[in-house]
C-alpha cells in the first residue's frame, strides 16, 4: 500500500497544478458569490424637489430601525438608473410627508420594503399629528418614545421548538457548496488515476508483484481521500481564520464531517468509474454528472427552495446534500450529534454501498 502512495505523492509533488487550482477556484468563487449575498435589501432614497436633504436624512434614520432593510441617501440620477438597469430592486423619493416608489418590476422584495415604508411614514405621521396638539411636542416625543421602550406587550419570534430564532447565513453555505463541490472534482480525478492504470496495463504488471490487490486499491483510494480532505481543511482555515467567516465553535466537527464527505465522495467516484470502461469515458462521464449534484441539492438556493418531492427524492443520492445539511448544522445551528446523526449515517450508508458496487464492478469488467 505503502508504495502505491507514495508513488500518488510523487505525482503530486511534481505537478500540482490541479489542486491548487480547485483550492483557488473554491476560494474566488466563494469571494464572488458568498461575500456578496447580504441578507439587507438596499433600496436608495433621493429627496424629492423642494424638500431639503436634512428632513430626507431624517426620515433614512427611521427607516433604518429594520435590521432586513437598509436604506441609503443616494442621488436621484444614480437610483433611476439602477433601478432601471435591474441593478436595485426600488429606489425611494422622500417627501415632506410622503413618498413614492421606483421599481421596474413587482417583486417580493419591493412588497416587504413597501409595506416597511407605509408602516413607519404612518407611526411617524400619527406622532406629528398627537403632538401639534399637545402643549409641548418635545416632550410628547419624549414622553411616547420612553413609553415604547417598556411597552405593554412585546412580540417575541421563536424557533418551533421554542428555541431563539437563528439567522441563517447563505455565504455560509456558498462556502460549503463551492468547497465541497470541487473538492469532488479533485478526488474524482485522483480515483480515476486506477482505471488509468489498468486501461495500460501497470495494473496487470503490479498484480505480479507481492503486493495484494487489496494494497493496490487502499494506496490509491487513501491518496485520494486525504487530499480531497486536506483541500476542504485548507479552505475552511483560510475562512474561517484569515478572511473572517463565523464558522460556529465547533470547528473539530466540521473536519469530522469534511473527512466523511470525502471518504463518501471517493466511494461515488468508485461507483461511477466502475460503471465506464475507459478512463476518457470516465473524463466524460464524470464532470457532466458533478455540477447537477449542487442543483438539485439546494446548495445555491436558500432552504426550502426545492419542493418538488421528485427532485428531493433524487437528491438523497448525492453525499453532497447529507454534507451540507450537517456542516451548516453544526456552524449556523451549532447542532450537536444527536441532530447530525441522520446526516452522518446517510453519508455513511452511501459509501458503503458505492464502494462495495464499484470495487466489484470494475474487477467484473477488467479483471
Amino acid at each position: 500500500m505503502n508504495p502505491i502512495f507514495l508513488a500518488q505523492w510523487m505525482k503530486e509533488k511534481r505537478s500540482p497544478i490541479m489542486v491548487l487550482a480547485f483550492c483557488g477556484l473554491s476560494i474566488l468563487a466563494t469571494l464572488l458569490f458568498g461575500m456578496g449575498m447580504d441578507n439587507k435589501i438596499k433600496i436608495g432614497v433621493f429627496p424629492s424637489q423642494g424638500v431639503e436633504v436634512s428632513t430626507t436624512q431624517q426620515w433614512v434614520q427611521l427607516l433604518n430601525e429594520s435590521d432586513a432593510i437598509e436604506f441609503f441617501l443616494q442621488d436621484e440620477r444614480a437610483a433611476r438608473s439602477e433601478v432601471r438597469g435591474g441593478r436595485a430592486d426600488a429606489a425611494l423619493q422622500v417627501m415632506e410627508n410622503d413618498y413614492g416608489f421606483i421599481a421596474s418590476i413587482d417583486n417580493p422584495n419591493v412588497q416587504i420594503v413597501e409595506r416597511h415604508v407605509r408602516a413607519v411614514f404612518m407611526e411617524e405621521l400619527h406622532l406629528r399629528a398627537a403632538a401639534k396638539q399637545a402643549e409641548d411636542a418635545n416632550a410628547f416625543r419624549h414622553k411616547v418614545e420612553r413609553y415604547l421602550e417598556q411597552p405593554p406587550i412585546t412580540v417575541e419570534l421563536l424557533a418551533a421548538d421554542g428555541s431563539e430564532l437563528t439567522r441563517y447565513d447563505m455565504s455560509l453555505q456558498l462556502l460549503f457548496t463551492f468547497t465541497l463541490f470541487l473538492a469532488a472534482f479533485t478526488v474524482g480525478f485522483k480515483v480515476n488515476a486506477i482505471t488509468m492504470e489498468k486501461s495500460s496495463g501497470i495494473w496487470s504488471r503490479m498484480i505480479l508483484s507481492p503486493m495484494r490487490k487489496s494494497e493496490m486499491y487502499l494506496g490509491h483510494l487513501l491518496y485520494s481521500v486525504l487530499i480531497g480532505f486536506v483541500q476542504i481543511v485548507a479552505v475552511f482555515l483560510l475562512f474561517r481564520y484569515v478572511i473572517g467567516f463565523n464558522m460556529g465553535n465547533q470547528f473539530g466537527m466540521l473536519t469530522l464531517i469534511a473527512a466523511l464527505y470525502t471518504l463518501t465522495i471517493v466511494a461515488f467516484c468508485m461507483l461511477i468509474a466502475g460503471m465506464v470502461r475507459t478512463p476518457e469515458q470516465f473524463n466524460m462521464v464524470f464532470p457532466s454528472l458533478l455540477p447537477i449534484m449542487p442543483l438539485l441539492s439546494g446548495g445555491y438556493m436558500p432552504p426550502g427552495t426545492i419542493t418538488n418531492p421528485f427532485l428531493l427524492g433524487i437528491s438523497e443520492i448525492f453525499p453532497l446534500k447529507h454534507a451540507l445539511d450537517a456542516l451548516t448544522g453544526v456552524a449556523i445551528y451549532e447542532q450537536g450529534m444527536a441532530e447530525l446523526f441522520p446526516s452522518i449515517a446517510k453519508l455513511c450508508i452511501i459509501a458503503v454501498v458505492c464502494m462495495g458496487i464499484g470495487i466489484n464492478l470494475m474487477e467484473r469488467r477488467r479483471g
